[in-house]
């Protein structure tokens, strides 16, 4: 007996804004994916420890674990995407490294416009 699980998840419509309801709902599909892949691996190794199953079922449990695992790579990287926390704020960036001196204008350094000037 070959114990196939299929994902037939809904698909996920969020606002571009990714809101907080929006990113519940993407993990809660992302949680139940897991679950799901959790279960399909136990019946992978299940075919595999009895002798009595032959390849051809155990290949398409293994089909089906891999694309599982695929869709659930796709919900993360969609829920990274999502996630505001995640994003990369260029000019916020740019401020703290100017803020923290780890890299300085030449001309700062030697008193401004003045400092260009040699006499």
């Amino acid at each position: 007996n070959c114990t196939k699980v299929t994902h037939n998840l809904p698909p996920t419509t969020m606002s571009a804004s990714g809101s907080a309801s929006g990113l519940a709902a993407l993990q809660d599909e992302l949680d139940a994916l897991n679950a799901q892949i959790t279960k399909q691996g136990s019946a992978v190794r299940a075919l595999k420890k009895a002798s009595s199953s032959n390849a051809d079922e155990i290949a398409v449990a293994v089909d089906e674990l891999k694309k599982l695992k695929i869709t659930a790579e796709t919900l993360r990287q969609k829920k990274e995407l999502l996630d505001p926390t995640k994003q990369f704020n260029r000019k916020v960036f740019d401020e703290m490294i100017l803020r923290k001196m780890f890299i300085v204008p030449s001309f700062e350094i030697h008193g401004g416009v003045k400092g260009l000037f040699d006499l």
